[in-house]
């Protein structure tokens, strides 16, 4: 998703006044995700909009009047990057139309969508909600499948759902002045306890299973794992270990809830931060440890490492190690 302009990453956003429907709009634009915006009388539109912005997750407080929002394949495409918005409806209902399913969300239920496909939310009747917003790369590989996404309803009055909702809700009072470390923190305890709930959710209504994609999926893991050292890893040499098209890998990679690209960086990003954490390394620059699992781009991870952990690699190390001086 391209860059907003209006927050900062440790900035608030609380509006106080009911607004009308283009500063609205604006608001859930420059947050959430691009829509296009309908309502029955645009002038008779009032609505409120709280964000609170923890690094790779944000929250989202809406109460708004009867509209519709569309996320349109041009949007999709301006748009590139994949999130999961998953909304608690609080008053009010929420009909949300993706890849073909149509469902009704009333209060009491937590529905799910995807940014990177086109989607109708339609609201009704004093509407209300809690939302978060992850990226797809966050989820741990082989957790619950990105196809079962789209347009899912769950009771949101069990299992994980409670305490998710009051956490999101609780993070609204929390200071703006919180250091970006601490709500790098936060981001990752969200994302934990969305997964779970997702988890004790079944999507949709059944485990993972050891199918033949399943196997087909593991064994390429294992691939990845075994040659993340490697610079030249990449989805053509996992696919031709596999003895599979390049389509076919990113087909089944979809279990995983990220490409296999995706897959091949996070499993990167996780053992650099094992290894910024050791102490065995602390005096390894940093370029080696880069090196040794295979990163090619030095600064482009940086940039990737600092969106995910909220800090640069160095500044993690001396997190990591405490108040030891890294020479």
């Amino acid at each position: 998703m391209h860059q907003r302009a209006t927050k900062s990453e440790t900035e608030q956003g609380h509006h106080e006044d009911r607004q009308p429907l283009d500063v609205w709009g604006e608001n859930v634009g420059n947050n959430v995700l691009s829509f296009q915006f309908a309502t029955p009388s645009t002038q008779e539109f009032r609505g409120n909009f709280e964000s609170a912005n923890f690094l790779s997750a944000s929250v989202f407080a809406m109460s708004a009047g009867d509209h519709a929002a569309e996320r349109t394949l041009e949007h999709v495409r301006n748009d590139p990057d994949e999130y999961l918005i998953v909304t608690f409806q609080i008053a009010g209902v929420l009909t949300l139309t993706q890849d073909d399913r149509r469902i009704t969300v009333p209060p009491g239920q937590f529905g799910l969508y995807l940014s990177s496909r086109p989607v109708l939310l339609e609201c009704y009747g004093n509407y209300e909600s809690r939302s978060v917003r992850i990226p797809l790369d966050r989820f741990t590989a082989g957790l619950i499948e990105a196809e079962d996404f789209g347009a899912r309803a769950f009771d949101a009055s069990s299992g994980m759902a409670p305490p998710v909702l009051g956490f999101l809700t609780g993070l609204f009072a929390t200071d703006s002045s919180l250091a970006t470390s601490t709500r790098a923190h936060v981001a990752n305890h969200l994302v934990s306890m969305v997964e779970a709930m997702l988890a004790d959710a079944h999507l949709p209504d059944r485990e993972i299973t050891r199918s033949a994609s399943g196997k087909l999926l593991e064994e390429c893991v294992s691939h990845i794992e075994e040659h993340l050292s490697d610079s030249r890893l990449n989805p053509q040499m996992v696919a031709d270990a596999a003895h599979i098209s390049t389509r076919y890998l990113q087909q089944i990679f979809r279990q995983s809830g990220m490409t296999c690209a995706n897959y091949i960086r996070f499993r990167r990003i996780d053992r650099v931060r094992s290894d910024l954490a050791n102490p065995e390394f602390a005096l390894d620059p940093i370029e080696k440890l880069l090196q040794r699992w295979g990163v090619q781009n030095p600064s482009h991870f940086g940039q990737v490492f600092r969106r995910i952990e909220g800090c640069t690699p160095t500044e993690f190390r001396k997190r990591a190690l405490g108040r030891k001086r890294i020479i």
